[in-house]
């Protein structure tokens, strides 16, 4: 019984890891470039992940994937993580400058971005619940920013999470092959390695610098904190992926959609409008019509 719970358990912990991280970057974005924090967070994560690597796989299975996995999958997947980085880049740039309980309430729009991927790589059939689920997200943003398309533009707010949504959405389809090939472990330190190297190559051509910005003690150690609380959330994440249904991974982000409304309104006091609301449901319904 414990084995056949243990994946919805782990999904559920690495929930709680994410919305410990989340609540913690848009505390140490306030006075911060968010590559920057992304960077520090990163040089910490990379590290907990190599630790884990060393201590969870055999000595003899070390080497394995630079014996089995072959060159061109290597590139693919190296290339995978590095478009990956722009969904948190994004992320991070909307939770900055924008609502916490929003922009994470309408996240469930990346699982359009991957089903309109899935459509293209491999022909998936549309039923009509996921008809539905098009026209919902398409009717909730064009209510939403209707004012803002009357005059051709667009909420920086809106903007951010629908391209964190695409990069993530369409990144998820071939998380699973990847994590197949590499294993849970390796997996999340290619990923990280990736980010830390995405992070550092904006630090020189967008800041300009060799060395990135320092930080305070305080932002330092807020940094620790997310990168321990990723590293066991992408853990136990990559872990459920391959052993409990899409749809229940989905179905368990939606409870916590509640947790991180609650969170956004009552302890960073965010104001949702009427309309918000409406993309708000939108959102959530479109993602578990997705299901269907």
């Amino acid at each position: 019984m414990l084995n056949e719970s243990l994946p919805i358990i782990s999904k559920i912990i690495s929930a709680l890891f994410f919305l410990v991280s989340g609540i913690l970057w848009k505390k140490v974005l306030t006075n911060n470039t968010n590559h920057t924090i992304i960077f520090y967070r990163t040089v910490f994560s990379v590290t907990l992940m190599a630790i884990a690597v060393c201590f969870f796989i055999k000595p003899t299975e070390l080497t394995q994937p630079f014996t089995s996995v072959s060159f061109a999958d290597w590139l693919l997947t190296i290339a995978l993580c590095l478009f990956s980085f722009w969904g948190l880049y994004f992320f991070t740039s909307a939770i900055q400058t924008g609502r916490f309980s929003f922009i994470n309430s309408i996240a469930p729009i990346a699982t359009v971005f991957s089903f309109l991927t899935s459509i293209f790589l491999y022909h998936e059939t549309i039923s009509t619940a996921k008809y539905f689920a098009l026209a919902i997200v398409i009717i909730g943003f064009l209510i939403h920013q209707r004012e803002q398309i009357m005059q051709f533009k667009i909420s920086n707010e809106v903007f951010l999470i629908l391209l964190s949504s695409l990069f993530w959405g369409i990144s998820f389809v071939f998380y699973l092959k990847a994590i197949q090939q590499f294993g849970v472990l390796y997996f999340g330190l290619i990923m990280e390695c990736c980010v830390l190297i995405s992070s550092y190559v904006l630090i020189l051509f967008k800041d300009k610098k060799t060395f990135p910005k320092s930080i305070n003690q305080k932002s330092l150690f807020t940094c620790f904190v997310i990168g321990a609380m990723v590293t066991g959330g992408s853990i136990l994440s990559y872990f459920t992926l391959t052993k409990i249904p899409v749809s229940i991974n989905i179905l368990l982000g939606f409870l916590f959609e509640i947790i991180i409304l609650i969170v956004g309104i009552f302890i960073f006091n965010d104001s949702l409008k009427q309309k918000d609301w409406v993309l708000i449901t939108a959102a959530t319904a479109a993602g578990f019509l997705m299901l269907f």
